[in-house]
């Protein structure tokens, strides 16, 4: 965990490409957001200007190393729930969120269809080769974690009772954008 956000690249560049994703994103004041695969929390001040202080973040990672290094890292916020495990085990309850953020995870998880049935449930109603490749790149242990190619995930999300607003596959930028 520690060293992690500098070994992925989630430097200044990084977050500017994030910023102008949250732009994107419709996100409102007071909303509850999952964040499944948290990390470091590189997502939390996005989220924070989005929902304001009556709103919530769950952030859940199985890394406990990652949960405890968002926790040094964002100690300011007071809305943010954390929980170390995997999100088909969290028990969450039907439409208890509004948001649901999966950063740079859909590659990490071995039952995505799973994962995303409970994702689907969960909600309120309401690129792929460039990062398999970075992902091999690395000497660490997501080195063989590939995200399905845009057709099958499509297919994956939609047959999880999702619609794809919006699917972006650039160099360093794999975004989709779904609704329940």
């Amino acid at each position: 965990a520690c060293g992690w956000d500098e070994k992925v690249g989630n430097n200044a560049g990084r977050r500017e490409k994030l910023r102008s994703i949250f732009e994107m994103i419709m996100i409102g004041d007071g909303a509850k957001v999952l964040d499944v695969g948290c990390g470091s929390g590189v997502l939390f001040r996005f989220v924070e200007k989005k929902i304001g202080p009556g709103g919530g973040i769950f952030a859940i990672d199985p890394a406990a190393g990652m949960i405890e290094r968002a926790k040094e890292l964002h100690g300011e916020f007071d809305n943010i729930e954390y929980r170390v495990g995997f999100i088909e085990d969290a028990g969450l309850q039907e439409g208890e969120f509004d948001v649901a953020l999966c950063y740079a995870v859909l590659p990490h998880i071995d039952d995505i269809p799973g994962a995303l049935r409970v994702l689907h449930r969960a909600l309120t109603p309401g690129g792929t080769r460039t990062l398999n490749e970075f992902h091999s790149s690395l000497n660490a242990p997501v080195n063989n974690d590939v995200l399905p190619a845009e057709e099958d995930l499509r297919a994956l999300i939609s047959d999880a009772g999702f619609r794809v607003l919006r699917y972006i596959d650039e160099p360093g930028l794999n975004f989709i954008e779904c609704v329940k």
